[in-house]
């Protein structure tokens, strides 16, 4: 019987031709099977169903009506069932003699979630126990000419994972897990699988990542990655490494065997002599490159890649590819004492770094329903909204190989923790070791992406045994609790930095995230979780009054907008207080939390949609204030991730864009707040100023630039009442105070002080408003813009204008030759003053123009005047 690996060991059976080069032969025609175990309720499916791979069992039983849709209305809570049986999926494949001579063939799995037996013509290949590690089993031995049944079954992870709970003698204190054993600590499993405070709980089972037929006649390129030695404006020094696996044919030892490192672009090439043993070997190329292109994040200069390409050959042909783009960059974390308490910030190629973005958790509950165009669709989003950093948070998993070289192109550097959160684990020998195979695979995957910037161990852990009380909660002895304090130091302080040393050892580590706790008022002692605002029910305003070193998480929730529930609840469930409505609310107080803010800033809304849109505008206008305040703190504070970038299912949750790709007017804000160049008005405080106000400018430009300020005080009908102009020497990566005054404001309700920063070609960088009373006593007026629009190209370009100010004005469309389609403008949830025209531009790449003139004629314009007279009208406009 042969036996599993975890990175496509190689053990010949065969003697392969010599010119044979590495190919893959796809499996079709899957079919799942459900097996009943003794904690099955019911069978789901009596017969065997057709399968789709990658997928799951809950996509497969959906698809064929086994299952109502998971997502919609209150299902979640009819299919906790499926976690408790055992599933089998089996294909069947034909070989001939010639094929089962051509050399040694794998079955390579990428990824097997969770605890798999593999068989071929019921022969036991191996058993798999980790959802984030790629399989491969050698086959020869098994394979059969003619007709090879192949069969994967895959156990319940709870019914695998109890007895080991058991065992345990202890509830690992695991909060989301929505269990009552919390099972999910044992299980190398998405955690958030098991549930969260935004997402179901769906634990799955199945093939979530490809699986082919290899067949490897004489080797392969397992892994290559590239480390930047030293680098300098006029050289830069690589050190490039691949490792190989050699088979055991005899030709090997009489070919010469070669591998080749080319990149075209450097008119470079390299040739060394592979020793002809079967194994594994690691080789290495010393490259030059003169006056180097640099590799820089988003906002700060190109992503660039060198294309290095790597080719194994034996006798002069080549039998492996593999393409290693390489991008020449420095990052180093500055994570040390200093003069405010503990920094934290990121330099790039020697520049400090503002990071701006976002976290970022699992796409889908069901993973493998995340194509290429979705995650090329999110990129674009980041990118747009001008962030240049996303964490993938632990607690889901380790992103596919497309996501990380999106982000290398796109120059958005990755936090990336390790998949734990908010728990503590097991440290037996058996978990530390399949943590350890788990570690090594991802970090020698994800070592060679230059958008990694740093390694984090856990989500929170540490903040957990601080402030979580846990040996009251669950019950722990001294002794119990002091064993799983050790536990956890053998995983996180000793396991995971032991790995990233052998493996990647110029890469940041830290422990668990945060450092500094909230509770403990610790904003200057390294990045910060802080959660006062909304768990800790602190009002919006303490965001500017707790500004960390660097902002790891923070948020709050909103709704989807009505056309996202169309999508996933029915019209009679549109009710706080409906059942199918709180499946889709997994925070105990979210909605009370979400109108208790509303209080004294916005009048009740008048219905529904009313609270969806202000339940949107309320989450940007108070993360806004969130934005402004860590921005401005530069260099204080380095950095503002928010919680969170996307959602895993349809959901009241902290999104700044709701899981069908709709923007929220979050995301919209976080586009204006993460610009280049941003000016923040502050109310100062002190005695002698009392009642002034303050204008920051930052610019997170490399450049030093020139530019005028133009500053306006106008009623609400556009009419100036003062104004100022003064130029600007902007310096570069600053944040400076360019303004301070007391306008004479006789009525505050219907006034507002405007900001904006003009460049030198008239281009406008930056505005700001400043109202002088919260929108429940500003003398807001429900009116309809006037609108004219005009085809360019693949885009819409609408301009609109108003007599009187619209606060976050929401425009929306709708087609219904279209009903799935996404509309997200350039610009949305914007002020319109009376006077100022805005111009917004729509994708509509696909469109006949007939089809532009009904989406045009379906066009709504809402503002915060409309949740309250209800009176939003419908638009027309002119060409």
């Amino acid at each position: 019987m042969n036996t599993n690996t975890s990175a496509g060991a190689l053990v010949s059976a065969t003697t392969p031709v010599l010119s044979a080069v590495n190919s893959e032969r796809p499996l079709t025609g899957w079919q799942l099977r459900q097996l009943p175990t003794a904690a099955t309720p019911f069978l789901r499916i009596k017969e065997a169903i057709p399968a789709t791979v990658p997928g799951c069992n809950f996509t497969d039983l959906f698809a064929v009506g086994a299952i109502p849709d998971p997502f919609f209305g209150a299902n979640e809570t009819q299919l906790q069932d499926i976690e408790l049986s055992d599933w089998l999926y089996q294909c069947q494949f034909d070989f001939s003699a010639a094929e089962l001579n051509q050399g040694q063939w794998l079955l390579q799995a990428d990824g097997l979630d969770t605890f798999c037996e593999v068989r071929l013509n019921g022969v036991l290949l191996g058993e798999t126990n980790n959802m984030f590690v790629p399989w491969s089993f050698v086959l020869n031995d098994a394979l059969q000419v003619g007709s090879n049944q192949l069969e994967l079954t895959f156990r319940s992870p709870i019914l695998r994972a109890r007895p080991l709970q058991q065992a345990a003698g202890l509830i690992y204190p695991a909060e989301n897990d929505k269990s009552d054993d919390k099972l999910s600590v044992f299980v190398r499993k998405a955690p958030c699988h098991f549930g969260w405070d935004w997402g179901p709980r769906f634990v799955t089972s199945g093939i979530w990542r490809p699986i082919a037929l290899q067949c490897v006649p004489l080797g392969q390129i397992v892994d290559s990655h590239a480390t930047v030695v030293s680098v300098s404006e006029t050289k830069a020094e690589l050190l490039i490494e691949a490792g190989l696996e050699l088979g055991t044919a005899a030709e090997l030892q009489l070919a010469e065997l070669q591998l080749e490192l080319n990149c075209d672009l450097l008119h470079c090439s390299q040739i060394v002599a592979v020793k002809p043993k079967a194994g594994s070997q690691t080789l290495q190329f010393k490259v030059q490159v003169d006056n180097p292109q640099l590799w820089w994040p988003a906002g700060f200069g190109e992503a660039f890649l060198y294309p290095f390409v790597l080719r194994l050959q034996v006798g002069g042909a080549t039998v492996a590819q593999q393409d290693l783009p390489v991008g020449i960059r420095q990052i180093e974390v500055i994570n040390e004492p200093d003069a405010d308490g503990v920094c934290f910030y990121l330099k790039v190629n020697g520049v400090p770094l503002f990071c701006k973005g976002a976290n970022y958790i699992p796409a889908d509950a069901f993973p493998a329903q995340i194509s290429k165009a979705r995650l090329e669709t999110e990129f674009a989003a980041v990118t747009s909204a001008g962030m240049n950093m996303l964490r993938v948070w632990g607690g889901g998993y380790y992103q596919d190989e497309y996501f990380y070289q999106l982000a290398d192109r796109h120059g958005v550097l990755i936090w990336q923790d390790f998949m734990f959160a908010c728990s503590l684990y097991p440290a037996t020998p058996d978990f530390l070791a399949n943590v350890e195979v788990e570690a090594r695979a991802n970090v020698r995957r994800l070592r060679r992406h230059p958008s990694v910037a740093l390694w984090c161990g856990n989500n929170e852990v540490d903040m957990g045994i601080a402030w979580w009380d846990w040996p009251a909660k669950f019950g722990y002895s001294d002794t119990q609790w002091q064993q799983l304090k050790q536990d956890y130091h053998a995983l996180f302080g000793e396991l995971l930095p032991k790995v990233l040393k052998d493996l990647d050892p110029s890469s940041f580590y830290l422990r668990s995230s945060p450092q500094g706790f909230w509770e403990d008022n610790a904003d200057h002692i390294g990045n910060q979780h802080y959660w006062g605002v909304w768990h800790g029910e602190a009002p919006f305003s303490e965001f500017a009054r707790r500004v960390p070193r660097f902002m790891t998480e923070y948020g709050f929730q909103s709704f989807p907008l009505p056309q996202s529930f169309e999508r996933f609840l029915a019209p009679a469930d549109w009710d706080l207080q409906a059942s199918a409505f709180k499946v889709h609310q997994k925070h105990p107080r979210g909605n009370q939390l979400i109108q208790s803010y509303m209080l004294g800033e916005y009048t009740p809304p008048a219905d529904f949609t009313a609270l969806t849109y202000l339940s949107q505008v309320q989450q940007a206008q108070g993360m806004r204030q969130a934005f402004e305040a860590h921005r401005k703190a530069m260099p204080f504070c380095m950095g503002t991730l928010y919680w969170q970038l996307n959602d895993t299912w349809p959901a009241a949750s902290w999104s700044g864009i709701d899981y069908y790709g709709q923007w929220k007017a979050l995301h919209y804000q976080a586009k204006r707040s993460f610009a280049p160049q941003l000016l923040v008005f502050s109310e100062l405080d002190s005695a002698a100023d009392k009642g002034a106000l303050a204008l920051q400018l930052v610019s997170d430009s490399r450049d030093a630039l020139a530019a005028t300020l133009e500053l306006q005080l106008l009623d609400f009908s556009g009419a100036v009442l003062w104004q100022q102009q003064q130029q600007l020497q902007v310096p570069a990566l600053s944040s400076t105070q360019v303004w301070q005054g007391l306008p004479s404001v006789d009525v505050p309700a219907r006034t507002v002080l405007q900001a904006r920063l003009v460049g030198a070609e008239q281009n406008l960088l930056a505005e700001q408003l400043w109202y002088f009373v919260p929108p429940l006593a500003q003398d807001l007026k429900a009116s309809t813009p006037t609108l004219h629009w005009q085809r360019q190209g693949e885009q819409l370009q609408l301009t609109l204008s108003s007599d009187w100010v619209l606060r976050q004005l929401w425009l929306s469309v709708a087609l219904a030759e279209a009903p799935g389609r996404v509309w997200n403008f350039s610009d949305n949830f914007f002020d319109l003053l009376p006077g100022q025209p805005r111009t917004v531009t729509l994708d509509v790449t696909g469109l006949s123009d007939t089809a532009c003139q009904q989406l045009m004629a379906s066009l709504r314009c809402y503002s915060i005047a409309d949740t309250i007279a209800n009176t939003a009208a419908e638009n027309t406009g002119t060409h």
